[in-house]
Order: C-alpha cells, then structure tokens, then sequence
C-alpha cells in the first residue's frame, strides 16, 4: 500500500516526524539535544526500515532525502543506501537494479570515499549471479572484469585482498569450463579446439587442476604425433605436480615415447605438501547438495596467488635458464586473455596426421558449442 501511495505515506511520515519529540515549533523537528536534523532522522529511519526488509519504504525514505535536502552531508551516504537495498534485495531484478544505481553512485559522487565499496559491490551483483562452468559464463566474465578493475582503480583499498580472492573464485569456475570443453573436443577428436580450450585454461595462473590442464595438452599433443611437445606437456605434471593424480601417468608416457624424465622441483613438491595438508574435504551431503545447487562451486580454488607458470616453445628444456635444444623458430605468442596472470604459450608450427595445417595458438580461439 505504501509503494502505491507515496503521497499518503509522507503525510504520516510527517505527522510521526512531528509527534516524536516536542519543544520546537509546529513541524519541525527536534533531536532531544536541541539541534533540528531532519535528514539524519530520514536517513536512519531509511536504514531501520531496510535492516527490517522494508525494501520499498525504505528507499521511499532515502529519495525523500535526496530531493527534499540537496545540501544536507547524508546525501552521498542516502544515495548508496538505496543501492545497498536493492543488493541486499537480492534476486536478479534486485541485483540488475544494485548495478545500477551503484554506477549512479560512481557518477554523482566521484570523489567519495566510498568508491571502492560500490566497485566491489557492482562486482559482486555479477558474482552471485555466476552459473555453474558447463553454463553460461556471461556473469563469470562479468565478474571477472569488475573485479580486475577494482584491483586496477584501488591498488590500496582494504578491500583489495578480498576482490583478489573472489577472482581467483572466479577464474577457477571459467578455467573449469574451459578444461570440460577441451576434454569434450579431445574425446571428439577434434584435437585443434581441444588444444585451444586447454591453453586458455592453462593461463589462469592459480587454477587447482593444472596439472590435468597439462596432461590433456600432452594427449593432444600426442595424438598429433608430434612427440617432443608432447612430452614438454608431460614433463611439466612431472616436474612441478609431483602428487598429481596425473603424474604416475606422465611418467608412463615419458617412458613409453622414450623421452627423459624430468626431477622434480623441491620447491613445487613442499607446495604441493601443503596443499594436501590445507585441503578442505567436503562431506558426502556436501557433494549431494551441490549436485542440485545452481551456484558453481569454488571450494577448490586458491586462497593465495601462485607464481606464474611460464611455457615457452614445445621442447625439451624443462630446466630453468638452462640451455634450450635447436627447434623451429616459435610463431608468435598467444595474446593473453582479460584475467590471465602473464603465462605465454609458443608453440611450433606442425601438420596434423591428415595434412591440414595446425596452428592451436592462433589468435582465434574456438569456444563452446562453435
């Protein structure tokens, strides 16, 4: 009935304003030190409306403020109030409406102290919207673009460290896609499009299962006969995924193809050590639940940035700064995409079993369902 009639409503909303407290003159108001604040009553009416679920009314509240006091010091703090209802709304239409009036915000108030919060709540609409990875990852990209621009636009806000956290959640469930769609096209055969799902997947930096990442671009490369990037591939979940699900595999492969087996990096074994030790175990109703969740689960990403692994040309020369073997000359590196953590991948022009011409690390990757 409020939302319907808001003149009726800022006719009661005067009277109760009036009949609070006593002492001044007929409508106005007065706070029990004596000073008349209008505003700041409106303004933590609007709040307690909203902490009570009184979406509407509370920001009837709010936008009373606004337009009735235009130099009252509670304007910035109401107009984000509005925003902050609809976000805590929730719901698509809310959190559509949350973005918008956070951008409102942005544009009113550009000096505000309070920019990174509505940066970081913008991001967050598009969060809680994320699907599931063998969805649609319109909101992850969306997320993932909002976040990195908060990084960018607020290096030292107190919040940076959470916005990184959230995209690494973010990157986990757009590099799981991916691997799913390169596994898919490799079970296809269609080994080019598995090999170009699997290079994006392989750039997000923190992503939990790149040592599978890996062992799928040694597949592939093995099944195009081409051999030595195929055990550079196998080499590398050796080397520096030492518990690896994959890894008694790759050292299989290695010595099937006759090439050497790489030792083991110290530093990525004691890594790999600790995430044993950290990892969270979820309960068998834990994994039921998430079956029918629409919600992605991102319990297995990072909780910390991982040093970037750097490829370089399908060769063996798995030593770092050691000499490289004579190879082709390498074609140009991949663009890296929006979100990547500066990983390249150069690979060697080749020619797949049937005579057509292979080059996976062109600039237009394939994508799902293409």
């Amino acid at each position: 009935m409020t939302s319907r009639n808001p003149l009726a409503w800022l006719a009661v909303l005067t009277l109760t304003f009036s009949g609070c407290f006593f002492g001044g003159k007929k409508g106005e108001v007065i706070t029990p030190d004596g000073a008349a604040e209008p505003d700041k009553i409106l303004y933590e009416k609007g709040l307690q409306d909203v902490a009570k679920g009184r979406y509407d009314v509370g920001r009837l509240v709010f936008q009373n403020l606004l337009n009735t006091y235009p130099d009252s010091e509670y304007q910035e703090r109401a107009k984000l109030a509005i925003a902050d209802s609809y976000f805590k709304q929730g719901g698509t239409s809310g959190l559509l409406q949350a973005k918008a009036e956070y951008e409102d915000f942005k544009t009113f108030f550009p000096t505000s102290e309070e920019l990174d919060d509505a940066q970081m709540r913008i991001a967050l609409t598009h969060f809680r919207q994320m699907e599931k990875p063998n969805r649609d990852a319109t909101q992850a990209r969306a997320a993932q673009k909002e976040f990195q621009a908060f990084i960018a636009e607020h290096p030292e806000s107190p919040l940076v460290g959470e916005a990184r956290q959230y995209l690494r959640e973010v990157e986990e469930v757009l590099a799981v896609g991916d691997l799913g769609v390169a596994k898919h096209e490799f079970v296809r055969r269609n080994y080019r499009g598995a090999f170009n799902r699997a290079a994006t997947a392989i750039k997000y930096a923190d992503f939990s299962r790149q040592d599978e990442v890996l062992y799928v671009l040694g597949r592939v490369r093995e099944r195009q006969q081409n051999i030595v990037a195929a055990g550079y591939y196998y080499g590398l979940v050796v080397r520096y995924h030492p518990l690896s699900q994959f890894e008694g595999e790759s050292r299989k492969k290695l010595e099937k193809l006759g090439l050497p087996i790489p030792d083991v990096d110290p530093v990525a074994l004691a890594r790999a050590q600790e995430d044993v030790e950290n990892e969270i175990k979820r309960s068998l109703m834990g994994r039921f639940a998430m079956l029918f969740s629409k919600r992605p689960d991102v319990s297995r990403a990072r909780k910390a940035e991982r040093p970037p692994l750097l490829l370089g040309p399908e060769q063996i020369n798995l030593e770092p700064g050691g000499p490289a073997e004579a190879a082709p000359t390498p074609v140009a590196p991949t663009a890296v995409p929006s979100g990547s953590l500066g990983i390249e991948i150069v690979t060697r022009p080749e020619r797949e079993p049937d005579g057509e011409s292979a080059s996976p690390d062109s600039s237009s990757e394939e994508q799902a369902g293409d």
